[in-house]
């Protein structure tokens, strides 16, 4: 059975002679810093990918348990103000030393050695 974190909603898409499943992989918003950002992360098939404050950014992950191994996190090329700069330095710095995860109810939270405290997101409907 998949992980929680990967486990999708499948839907059947009718109207063909053979069915299609369609996997609808979770969308989590960050909120517990940088909120106005709209910071987003989704994790599927062994990738993270999702939205920073400026860029789209994706890497290769690890899961072991609750145990999460990112690698080298990549980011499109993209530049805006040095306030969102800043916020997306910050968010892709923390993310890369991720080290741990759980769910609880609709939200994640990643542990990193970078805080004390974990990033917070909750799924987006």
């Amino acid at each position: 059975m998949p992980h929680p974190l990967i486990s999708c909603s499948y839907c059947i898409k009718s109207g063909t002679e053979h069915p299609q499943i369609e996997k609808k992989v979770k969308v989590y918003k960050l909120i517990n810093m940088h909120t106005a950002m709209n910071i987003t992360i989704s994790i599927d098939d062994n990738k993270i990918y999702g939205k920073s404050a400026i860029n789209d950014y994706w890497a290769d992950c690890t899961i072991n348990g609750d145990l999460i191994s990112i690698a080298m996190i990549k980011t499109t090329r993209k530049t805006d103000n040095a306030q969102k700069r800043k916020a997306e330095g910050d968010y892709i710095s923390i993310l890369q030393t991720a080290y741990s995860f759980k769910i609880e109810n609709n939200n994640l939270f990643i542990y990193t050695t970078f805080m004390d405290e974990p990033l917070i997101y909750e799924e987006i409907q």
